[in-house]
């Protein structure tokens, strides 16, 4: 009879915690364990939501640091390219001959196959600094091989770690290497660089702020090779990309490639070798502008040193202020134009 009243009882407090659980689940709460008695559940653990400091948006799951992969923008052979719609930034930078190249940063997302993947170049390495990421590349310019050899920042590059890189059939060489976010992540905990990273923040425009500005809905930035026009969709809040006048997609989703946020950050850039090879100095400061949500803002951009971030600052000196969401920063140099209306 004894046996009956215990057995009575503990299926009414299993009950009152299941109902406790739906109630909580229904008002919107997050419960990470329930205790009953001295014994504690195993379901499993509800990690707490944090702000993705590159984007501004919410996010319960981002890793330690990001990792930036070295992408080929240098013609239409390059294009289109796998896993750049992941990215929650994307840097384009001038290099030799007129061309450009795509620096993704990936952080919250991790892509299943991205590239191809090219060389690395040092203004590149420069900024992967700041963001505490791991750089990713397959090739390397005499300056660039010497820096990272230095081992200022965590790499992965196709010399040494060949075997998470791969050559696609559909495309030539050198325009055909890819990885996997999963092999490069897999690579990093085992070399030990998964510790958790600080990474640089920005700053983001709150529900109802709008940014001040000129109108500008129709964006060039011409690079002499790869010209770029962003179109505002007022509708979405986001700017449809195009490139040398055809749509501009992620070969992985089919779908166009949109940002909420457009950064340009002017540079002063110098020929450094017989090849052609440029360098950048990225503490230098200089002009700056943001587009978002449809409007232009003029502006500055300094940095400190190369561990610290590069800040983006209004006439007023105030920093730009970005819409929540992911960001394309163009870098450009006296080469490449920059209109909008």
């Amino acid at each position: 009879m004894r046996y009956k009243k215990k057995q009575k009882r503990n299926s009414i407090k299993v009950l009152l915690v299941v109902l406790l659980v739906l109630v909580v689940g229904i008002g919107g709460g997050t419960v990470a364990y329930m205790v009953m008695g001295n014994q504690m559940s195993d379901w499993p653990e509800i990690k707490e939501p944090a702000t993705n400091p590159l984007t501004g948006e919410v996010d319960a799951d981002l890793p330690s640091r990001p990792f930036i992969l070295s992408t080929d923008n240098d013609s239409g052979l390059a294009r289109p390219q796998s896993g750049i719609s992941k990215a929650d930034i994307v840097y384009e930078f001038p290099v030799e001959g007129g061309s450009s190249r795509l620096e993704p940063i990936y952080y919250s997302k991790v892509p299943d196959k991205i590239g191809p993947s090219r060389s690395a170049r040092p203004y590149f390495i420069d900024m992967a600094r700041e963001y505490k990421a791991v750089f990713v590349h397959h090739g390397w310019s005499p300056q660039a091989k010497e820096y990272l050899e230095s081992n200022v920042i965590p790499y992965i590059s196709a010399f040494t770690y060949g075997t998470i890189f791969y050559r696609s059939t559909d495309r030539y060489a050198p325009h055909n290497s890819y990885t996997t976010g999963k092999d490069v992540w897999n690579l990093i905990r085992e070399k030990g660089w998964d510790e958790k990273q600080e990474v640089r923040k920005f700053q983001f425009l709150k529900n109802g702020e709008r940014p001040e500005g000129i109108p500008a809905a129709d964006i060039h930035i011409d690079y002499r090779i790869n010209k770029n026009n962003y179109k505002y969709n007022a509708k979405t809040g986001k700017y449809k990309k195009f490139v040398n006048g055809e749509t501009y997609t992620d070969k992985e989703t089919g779908k166009q490639i949109t940002t909420k946020n457009i950064l340009v950050q002017k540079v002063s850039s110098r020929v450094l070798d017989e090849k052609g090879r440029l360098e950048i100095d990225m503490l230098a400061g200089g002009e700056a502008m943001l587009f978002t949500g449809g409007m232009a803002v003029e502006g500055t951009w300094s940095r400190d040193s190369y561990e610290s971030p590069t800040i983006f600052k209004n006439r007023q000196g105030e920093e730009f202020k970005l819409n929540v969401g992911n960001s394309w920063i163009q870098v450009v140099d006296d080469t490449v134009t920059v209109t909008y209306e």
